[in-house]
């Protein structure tokens, strides 16, 4: 399984402006779920994860994720920052790209895989450029793809 196979076309946002943390959750939030009940089960999940530590990635990349889907479904969006946004990442560089997860409340080895090969995909300061430059949901989707098969030809 692969972020790619994941993200839906409709999970995308371009050229978000940036409230704060609280409105970028609840916007996730509002993306990734199919009802109210579920999109502020996916908003705590978030909160409580990143009250366990940080999710930024690093060099303007973050990645907020949280445990609360009933079923073994994974649900992804990608917010691409109008402006560079004080996220107090781990390194202080502001965020412009931000990748949103919803995972199962029981997760199992092949989720723990997704999250780690979705960090080291979204490391690629050549993704995270092309993201952010992208004009288009579908040219980051596409940005996404080739990035990952850079990645597999790394490995």
């Amino acid at each position: 399984m692969k972020i790619i196979d994941i993200l839906e076309e409709d999970k995308i946002i371009l050229n978000h402006h940036f409230i704060s943390k609280k409105r970028l959750f609840e916007t996730m939030a509002g993306l990734l779920g199919d009802d109210s009940h579920e999109s502020l089960k996916i908003y705590h999940a978030m909160v409580e994860r990143e009250k366990l530590g940080n999710t930024s990635l690093g060099n303007g990349v973050a990645v907020p994720h949280g445990r609360c889907l009933s079923d073994n479904e994974i649900k992804a969006c990608v917010i691409q920052m109008s402006q560079s946004a004080d996220y107090e990442a781990i390194d202080d560089v502001p965020v412009d790209v931000v990748l949103g997860i919803a995972f199962p409340k029981e997760t199992n080895k092949s989720h723990h895989v997704l999250m780690k090969d979705t960090a080291r995909l979204f490391r690629q300061h050549r993704l995270y450029k092309n993201i952010l430059n992208a004009k288009s949901k579908e040219q980051v989707i596409e940005e996404i793809l080739v990035g990952f098969q850079l990645c597999n030809n790394w490995s």
